[in-house]
């Protein structure tokens, strides 16, 4: 018997856990994985790979799946080199193998059609992208090609085809996607349709293209079959849709698809400011889209699906119990944990990985051309890579040094696979440096990821000794079989003359290091380290002058992140200079240098010079392990290996408690 399947169990959370009929369909819970890119498709199909990601969170015990988004059209291409299409038949095999493995763990499973309009890609760079009018959306640098009436039906006729092939694949049911900026939302929106014909001019036209679409759909499939739809509320953009004027448009495709439920969401991706509020980083607070998902509900008869920052199973009961919602979408919460559904019935809810809002693991890879993962959990996205951990074949002494995310994964890793574990950590706490990273605000949550890791390691009985002074001597002495050596990195100051101690790491910064009034953050490595930095600082009141080398501030975080981030930044005042490095320190403030065109100015008055330059490596214990002991197992991992990312740690981690 499988985790989820736990019928005899009464469930911790009985409406969360309560079953919902759909047209004939029933669902065994209320939670949803909706529809998301991932990057793991087989040239645009779904192969091995996403066959095993969807199968890892139907295991789990999630109440539903919708694959995708997965375009209809070729005039539809997926900004992610690896999304899904449903263009031709090809797709009712894969779809075949989706539904057979979904349903022999009692999840359903839909599929999301949708047609991406203006915010497509460009088909390798050499097709065209389409929008209801040519108007030039944020995000993407073409000018789309204005679409003829015979294109759009031709475009209807598409997603019809495209249902018929999911009813055909055994798909349980599908959802057309009408948000976040996608076709059907270019056509509903005044901001992006400034047609004056029959599909635009009016708030009567503008709904057309919809409701031809959702029309078609239900044509297609029959009367028999789910036909749900995704919509954008609430458009973040002025003079866009909101909950007042969207309302008419609702009850028109509900009743001319004859929809079986409503998926809530907001916003568009063609823009920036935008993208942050539905895919919500730790800087917008959990449930963030309650109020959409209640006034959708009191609008419509039909069940509604809550989305928005849903990680805990008693925040998704209390939505449903409120009545605020029927459906909870847990999509990032289940990529942290697709264990979660299974954990919670069960009441081990102290066990789940509870999703931070990270958004590196998962937006940030993909839109970095990587496949979906999660910081914390490196087997997301990996699951054919990483099958699930088998014991030890022998059981070993394994000492892992530094209580960090690298070491604690590692350690945690070991204790599963049956090694007997002490973990040797100098501070008297541990978290490493995410103790420090989570003191920046509105970065709180980043320390979820260690507390949850030091509580997994504490439930193994794994002992942990705090505040001990590592040495080689000390280390040997124990007579481990293995070391796992993850020390970590110390800050890197950059090198300038500096008798006075005006050079400040970050990391001391945060920890409270006492500061003058006028101070530059230096951020040389662009990731998150010298923006949260310079966020601190600015609401303790200092007059912060951000400067970094390179062409924009904090210019490797993840896209969403640093758009809120940014935004801080600039309501505090915040004075910035970019392509600028600090060259000297001088007796009346700091001289600073244009990296390009090479002129040097001075910047008068600055007390301090905040660094953010990345770290140094604390690689002493372990090579002095090496010399004594060349026949011991000796791995070295995370920081201790290459200052880098949580991500990297932690995975690094992992990976060295798998194999050892």
């Amino acid at each position: 018997m499988t985790s989820a399947n736990t019928a005899s169990l009464q469930p911790s959370y009985p409406r969360l856990f309560s079953p919902l009929t759909l047209r004939g369909i029933t669902l065994r819970n209320r939670i949803v994985s909706t529809a998301h890119s991932t990057g793991l498709s087989d040239v645009h199909l779904i192969g091995d790979r996403l066959l095993a990601y969807y199968e890892a969170r139907a295991r789990g015990g999630a109440g539903l799946i919708i694959a995708g988004t997965t375009s209809v059209h070729p005039t539809s291409t997926s900004r992610f080199a690896s999304g899904l299409s449903n263009w031709d038949d090809g797709v009712i095999a894969p779809y075949r193998r989706l539904s057979e493995m979904a349903h022999s763990f009692g999840t359903r499973v839909f599929v999301q059609l949708n047609h991406a309009g203006s915010v497509s890609g460009s088909s390798g760079g050499v097709g065209r992208t389409v929008a209801p009018s040519p108007l030039d959306p944020e995000v993407n640098v073409e000018t789309p090609h204005e679409l003829e009436e015979d294109e759009i039906a031709d475009i209807v006729a598409a997603f019809a085809r495209a249902a018929m092939r999911c009813r055909e694949g055994r798909i349980d049911g599908i959802e057309i996607h009408a948000g976040h900026g996608n076709l059907i939302q270019q056509f509903l929106s005044p901001r992006s349709n400034v047609r004056q014909d029959g599909y635009g001019g009016s708030a009567e036209a503008r709904v057309r293209f919809g409701l031809e679409v959702v029309h078609a759909v239900r044509q297609a499939v029959g009367s028999d079959y789910v036909v749900g739809l995704r919509l954008s509320v609430e458009e973040e953009d002025q003079g866009g849709l909101t909950l007042d004027n969207i309302r008419p448009a609702v009850a028109a495709l509900i009743a001319a698809g004859r929809l079986d439920y409503l998926n809530v969401t907001s916003g568009t991706d063609a823009t920036t400011r935008s993208l942050p509020h539905h895919y919500g980083p730790m800087y917008l607070p959990r449930l963030h889209m309650r109020g959409l998902a209640r006034a959708m509900k009191a609008a419509v008869a039909l069940p509604v699906l809550a989305v928005g920052r849903i990680v805990e199973p008693g925040a998704a009961e209390d939505l449903i119990r409120s009545g605020d919602a029927d459906l909870v979408g847990m999509t990032r919460a289940l990529i942290a944990d697709p264990e979660l559904p299974a954990k919670a019935r069960s009441g081990r809810t102290a066990e789940i990985r509870h999703c931070v809002g990270a958004n590196e693991g998962c937006l940030g890879r993909l839109f970095r051309g990587l496949h979906v993962s999660c910081i914390q959990s490196p087997e997301s996205g990996r699951e054919r890579e990483l099958r699930p951990l088998v014991n030890a074949e022998q059981r070993r002494f394994v000492v892992v040094i530094g209580g960090g995310p690298a070491g604690l994964e590692a350690a945690r890793l070991a204790g599963l696979r049956g090694h007997q574990v002490v973990l040797l950590e100098r501070e008297s706490t541990l978290g490493g440096q995410v103790n420090i990273a989570r003191r920046a605000p509105g970065r709180e949550e980043l320390g979820g990821v260690t507390d949850q890791l030091a509580a997994a390691v504490a439930r193994l009985g794994i002992e942990v000794r705090l505040g001990c002074e590592v040495t080689a001597s000390s280390v040997l002495e124990l007579k481990p079989d293995a070391v796992i050596v993850a020390t970590g990195s110390a800050p890197r100051l950059p090198a300038l003359a500096d008798e006075d101690g005006r050079l400040v790491s970050a990391h001391a910064a945060l920890a409270g290091a006492r500061l003058g009034q006028k101070v530059v953050v230096l951020d040389a490595k662009g990731d998150l380290t010298g923006p949260t930095t310079a966020d601190f600082l600015a609401r303790r009141r200092h007059d912060v002058t951000f400067v970094t080398p390179l062409r924009a501030p904090g210019l490797r975080i993840e896209a969403m992140t640093w758009r809120i981030l940014y935004e801080r930044l600039l309501e505090a005042g915040m004075t910035f200079l970019a392509d600028t490095d600090v060259v000297a320190l001088s007796e009346t403030g700091i001289v600073v240098r244009h990296v390009v065109s090479g002129r040097e100015y001075t910047i008068a008055d600055v007390v301090n010079v905040v660094a953010a330059c990345g770290g140094r490596a604390e690689t002493d214990l372990y090579r002095e392990l090496r010399r004594r002991a060349p026949a011991l197992e000796l791995q070295l991992i995370g920081d201790a290996a290459q200052p880098r990312q949580i991500e990297q740690a932690i995975y690094e981690g992992h990976m060295a408690g798998r194999t050892i």
